[in-house]
């Protein structure tokens, strides 16, 4: 299992994080250039931006951060705040990529909410430095350990849930959620009839990939 070695910025504590349901990370260069992002385990998830940026077929490897992990050798890693809950998570990304001003983002995060105050601190060094371990991850947590075989597109519907501005999907054969990235809900309205493609069933959703598309019928 592979470890990395991130300082925790002053405005925490060590413990807050390793106990952490979700962390919202940087990744700073030597170059001086940021990306904010957000995580169950930093360790994994640096792992996987590691993997589809040496990708030859991957769709995102032209990203800018991509780009920068193959071109940028040295990186500092730094835990800037954390949430208990994924909508928690969505904020504090938003809120951080705010403040921060990451020069390697995309896009300004999942929440509207991005003005909460975590006390956030320079990327400057300053902070405790510890090892963090990778997580073990296991077939229904993550969203590419099906095989192709295993994987197929199913009808769905959009949906808004209670007190949520963003559009979700859910299947219309078993009524379970599918997992799918923001940017690709971006454009359908509440009551849309779409096919997923690339879309395996989890123990409590469908997960889809990158490579999944979302046609509206």
């Amino acid at each position: 299992m592979t470890s990395l070695y991130v300082v925790v910025t002053p405005n925490l504590k060590a413990f807050q994080v390793r106990n952490a349901k979700h962390v919202i990370y940087a990744h700073k260069s030597s170059n001086g250039d940021v990306y904010i992002g957000q995580a169950q385990c930093i360790v994994n998830r640096w792992a996987e931006h590691q993997h589809v940026a040496n990708s030859s077929s991957h769709p995102e490897r032209n990203q800018k951060f991509k780009v920068a992990l193959r071109t940028v050798r040295h990186w500092n890693h730094y835990i800037v705040a954390i949430a208990d809950t994924q909508d928690g998570a969505d904020i504090a990304e938003a809120s951080a990529i705010k403040f921060y001003k990451p020069s390697l983002n995309m896009h300004v995060g999942r929440s509207t909410l991005s003005n909460v105050d975590y006390n956030f601190q320079p990327l400057n060094g300053n902070g405790r430095e510890i090892i963090i371990e990778g997580k073990q991850i296991t077939r229904y947590q993550t969203q590419d350990r099906f095989s192709d075989r295993e994987r197929s597109t199913i009808s769905c519907r959009a949906i808004r849930k209670v007190g949520k501005s963003h559009i979700s999907f859910e299947c219309i054969s078993d009524g379970m959620r599918v997992n799918v990235s923001h940017a690709k809900r971006v454009g359908f309205r509440e009551g849309d009839r779409v096919t997923i493609s690339h879309a395996a069933k989890g123990k409590s959703f469908y997960t889809t990939t990158d490579y999944s598309d979302i046609k509206k019928v």
